[in-house]
């Protein structure tokens, strides 16, 4: 049997003051509504509850059986309420799910997982492989990911986003190649090798579709999905590798390649971060958003 819960607010309230009318003044409601909750009540326990003794309203043994949990249920209720407005990343042990492309892993997660030692020991993060963006909004809807980062792409209004990276993309190169000298130009660009970096088996590049907007076709020579393995087979060879500029020069820490610039003026990428419309004021997704916001400031390079 459905009972509405605030009949026990109700109950509780007769029972500290022991009168309807001071009952329903403490309530802010109106005595009629009080005796009509308390009707209810009476009905749903199959009892009278509360009888009648002058002024004062004195509990059937009944009410005084159930008192100590109606006010445990109303605790722990208000308990509940209250924790969903606050959040406590020092002693949170919540599991958050992030769809990030994996070429974005290196980049985000070390200062995001050092940030999140220090301040939130027991929460637990995983990076899950990026969903399909037509699955996006779903995937968001239903909770399977908490966040997303993407580029920019079109999404309804029940998706926010906002911005973390403007980024352009440049030409990763072995050192000393002989076919950049100093410089590498389109012709260049054009007539060598490249290997492409993508999460799909299939399907133009981001820089592809932009080369085909202005009549320029490149030739691509290997698909891999890590930019990592790309920079190292770029080491032994003469091919070429397009890449977001803030990408290429953390890999350009690590490994000697050379970065130049694209021979051919593109659009700057931008990188963005997504959750559902739901959550944009839940404490911790947004904790976490601006846990993501202050990674992405700190691991931006500056623009010579």
């Amino acid at each position: 049997m459905k009972i509405d819960l605030n009949l026990f607010v109700v109950f509780d309230a007769i029972y500290c003051e022991g009168n309807i009318t001071k009952a329903a003044s403490v309530l802010n409601l109106s005595q009629p509504a009080v005796s009509h909750s308390l009707g209810k009540l009476r009905t749903h326990f199959d009892d009278a509850l509360f009888i009648r003794q002058g002024n004062e309203m004195r509990p059937t043994p009944v009410a005084k059986n159930v008192i100590d949990d109606v006010r445990e249920a109303l605790h722990q209720l208000q308990v509940c309420l209250v924790q969903s407005r606050q959040f406590e990343p020092l002693t949170s042990r919540k599991s958050f799910s992030l769809s990030l492309h994996g070429s974005l892993e290196p980049y985000y997660l070390p200062i995001l997982q050092q940030s999140l030692s220090l301040e939130s020991p027991s929460i637990n993060l995983s990076s899950n492989k990026r969903v399909r963006r037509t699955e996006l909004e779903n995937k968001l809807a239903s909770g399977d990911i908490d966040l997303a980062i993407d580029t920019l792409i079109p999404v309804s209004n029940n998706i926010m986003h906002t911005q973390l990276e403007l980024d352009q993309l440049v030409v990763v190169a072995r050192k000393n190649h002989p076919a950049i000298n100093p410089d590498l130009d389109l012709t260049t660009y054009l007539k060598l090798d490249h290997v492409l970096v993508s999460s799909r088996s299939t399907g133009p590049s981001l820089e592809d579709f932009e080369l085909s907007r202005i009549g320029l076709h490149r030739k691509i020579s290997l698909r891999c999905q890590h930019a990592l393995s790309a920079c190292r087979v770029i080491l032994n060879n003469d091919m070429l590798l397009t890449l977001p500029k803030t990408a290429a020069a953390m890999y350009s820490k690590m490994l000697d390649i050379d970065i130049h610039p694209m021979p051919v003026e593109l659009p700057d990428i931008g990188v963005h971060l997504y959750w559902h419309v739901n959550v944009d004021k839940e404490p911790a997704n947004k904790w976490l958003r601006n846990k993501m916001i202050i990674a992405a400031t700190n691991t931006r390079i500056p623009t010579p």
